[in-house]
């Protein structure tokens, strides 16, 4: 699995792989319970450049980091 994303500072394509896909599909997303939402979306910063990467601190609402791991 890998993502693709455009980095207008630097006039580039930036292509970001996992070696699995870190959830199923979005009904999964939309059942997930909270720990494992926030695991989803460290798994995916880990690889992200951090200013793409998914804010899931305490803070932040779990439809909140549903959308944003939805919009990558």
């Amino acid at each position: 699995v890998a993502l693709q994303t455009t980095s207008l500072s630097t006039d580039s394509i930036i292509i970001t792989s996992f070696q699995r896909a870190p959830f199923c599909c979005h009904e999964d997303l939309v059942t997930m319970p909270r720990p494992e939402l926030v695991q989803v979306a460290q798994s995916i910063n880990g690889r992200l450049p951090r200013a793409l990467q998914i804010a899931c601190g305490d803070d932040v609402e779990d439809a909140d980091i549903r959308r944003a791991i939805e919009v990558l």
